[in-house]
């Protein structure tokens, strides 16, 4: 975390060098650096995030810069976007709208099926901790593959590393469909009609990434943290499993009948309230967040009791 924290205030050192004489730009930086880290609390990303994480623990691989690839992957996209924005004529900016709405049919699919994926792939876990716990063995380690978790073996092991994130960031970024992005272009494109030059333009991405990063690595590092301490204790282990699974299976059913609503008549007050919850997936990552948070400070205090 040290070098990203170095990084996101090299990133304000020079965003204050180029416009500490305009009150307007600098609030146009502080704007895009607040959306980095909105989107960095997507639901999406918490559920994708942690997910890896666990994953990752299960073949006792690093997995604290997780978050990192991700988010690096993800803003690659928004800073091709940003800069294919600026460069095009006034006829392109008009169809940002347009862009956004087939890349977030691409985006929404790669998400939806990804998250699918990797839920699955620890729900073999949580079969392997349930049968443990029933079974009552007193071994602290994960219990050897067997069954579908070995069939599924090499599969998770191409998903447990923490650079393997950036592609899979790379094909969310696809998706380019959420407010905080389009809010980022359309900053882009209100200093491009006032003179600003494209290299000062290209600071409002930076700020974006910086602050989504942060919080996208803070987040795996937590979760790191919070599954290593749950490791030798089977309550918070069991339960912590169950809840990344889940998180991950609700989001990827969210988006999948928010992008079939249209194919799905007689089930208007599914399809009303899917929406509802995919306007304020900012809200439902930041609380799992939190919790994640109290959870790691809980077992912190070595209040737990370890499992048997």
């Amino acid at each position: 975390m040290g070098p990203l924290v170095a990084a996101n205030a090299l990133a304000w050192l020079l965003t204050f060098t180029l416009f500490h004489a305009n009150t307007l730009l600098l609030g146009a930086a502080v704007l895009s650096y607040g959306l980095g880290l909105r989107h960095a609390l997507d639901a999406d990303h918490i559920a994708v995030i942690d997910n890896v994480t666990r994953a990752a623990l299960r073949e006792n691989r690093e997995a604290r810069a997780a978050g990192l690839f991700f988010s690096l992957g993800h803003s690659t996209i928004v800073c091709l976007a940003t800069l294919v924005i600026v460069l095009a004529g006034q006829y392109y900016r008009t169809q940002i709208d347009a862009f956004a709405a087939q890349g977030g049919l691409f985006g929404t699919w790669i998400s939806v099926l990804f998250l699918s994926v990797i839920a699955t792939l620890n729900a073999t876990t949580l079969h392997d901790l349930w049968r443990r716990r029933r079974d009552a063995e007193t071994t602290h380690s994960e219990m050897p593959p067997r069954g579908l978790s070995r069939l599924l073996a090499p599969v998770l092991r191409q998903v447990s590393v923490s650079w393997h994130l950036y592609p899979v960031g790379f094909l969310f970024g696809l998706g380019f469909d959420t407010a905080s992005e389009i809010s980022l272009l359309g900053i882009s494109i209100v200093q491009t009609q006032h003179g600003l030059p494209i290299w000062q333009i290209m600071i409002f991405p930076l700020l974006f990434t910086a602050g989504m990063a942060l919080l996208d690595t803070a987040d795996s590092v937590l979760m790191h943290g919070l599954y290593r301490r749950a490791g030798r204790r089977m309550n918070w282990n069991l339960g912590l499993t169950a809840v990344s699974v889940l998180l991950a299976l609700a989001i990827a059913a969210i988006e999948l009948v928010t992008l079939l609503a249209d194919h799905l008549p007689g089930l208007e007050t599914l399809t009303s309230l899917a929406s509802l919850l995919s306007n304020h997936f900012e809200m439902i990552g930041a609380a799992v967040f939190c919790a994640s948070v109290f959870g790691w400070l809980l077992l912190r205090s070595g209040r737990e009791e370890l499992a048997s």
